[in-house]
């Protein structure tokens, strides 16, 4: 599968994003399907990664200018999941009423685990700029000592 980094995703650590297998798992188009698939795999620490693919109209803006909006076709937000969690994930959403009910929980418990998300990944973003900048810095001075050692040696 090729990995697109583009939408939304519920992993704190965008360095291990970049590193997950992300595999298809299902479309949804209400606004409580998500919430409930939000508050299930955060309590079993299923991440979940999403790409919004819009409407008619945000898709084909020219084509679609005279589409009234009650005749606007919404594409639905497909979701993904790491690979090896794609089972567990599956048997969490068969019931219906189950992730319906856990969208009335998340609407209590949404915002808490929102500011903790946002939290933890602010702090995990220093800290992989902070190990970048490291690397970079220790690439610099070794490629320097190297030009420096061949300059003084008068070697090429």
């Amino acid at each position: 599968m090729v990995q697109r980094k583009t939408g939304f995703t519920t992993v704190v650590d965008l360095e291990q994003f970049n590193k997950m297998t992300w595999s298809y798992l299902t479309n949804i188009t209400m606004l409580w399907q998500y919430d409930g698939m939000a508050y299930l795999f955060r309590e079993a620490g299923i991440e979940l990664y999403g790409i919004d693919r819009g409407t008619m109209k945000m898709n084909h803006p020219i084509a679609c200018m005279a589409l009234p909006q009650s005749r606007d076709k919404n594409y639905g937000v497909d979701i993904y999941v790491p690979f090896d969690k794609k089972k567990a994930a599956l048997k969490l959403i068969q019931d219906e009423e189950c992730v319906r009910a856990c969208a009335e929980l998340e609407a209590d418990e949404g915002r808490a685990a929102r500011q903790d998300f946002e939290r933890q990944a602010l702090a995990l973003k220093a800290h992989n700029d902070d190990a970048r900048k490291a690397s970079r810095a220790r690439k610099r001075a070794a490629f320097i000592s190297a030009i420096s050692s061949r300059f003084m040696t008068g070697s090429n």
